[in-house]
């Protein structure tokens, strides 16, 4: 069996990793972003990220804010940590 690729998005929805940052300030600074995309199979982010031809990764920005918000790909959030034995 063969994989399947994923359909490529709407080239207004990609985004480099600096325009990501400079369109979401608020949300994202350059370290998590490069982080993220390290990372990404690892932590359900494979799906939001395409390779384009000059070697630069591009990020579908809906996947990507819906797996930072916590929406898909993601585990469980965790709770705070408890204390033991006080």
């Amino acid at each position: 069996m063969s994989a399947v690729a994923p359909a490529m998005p709407s080239t207004a929805e990609l985004f480099t990793k600096d325009q990501l940052v400079a369109r979401h300030p608020h949300l994202l600074s350059t370290n998590r972003v490069v982080w993220a995309l390290r990372r990404r199979a690892a932590n359900g982010l494979t799906g939001a990220v395409f390779d384009s031809p000059c070697g630069e990764l591009l990020i579908h920005e809906p996947a990507f804010i819906a797996w930072l918000l916590g929406l898909k790909g993601r585990a469980k959030r965790r709770g705070a940590r408890k204390r033991r034995g006080t």
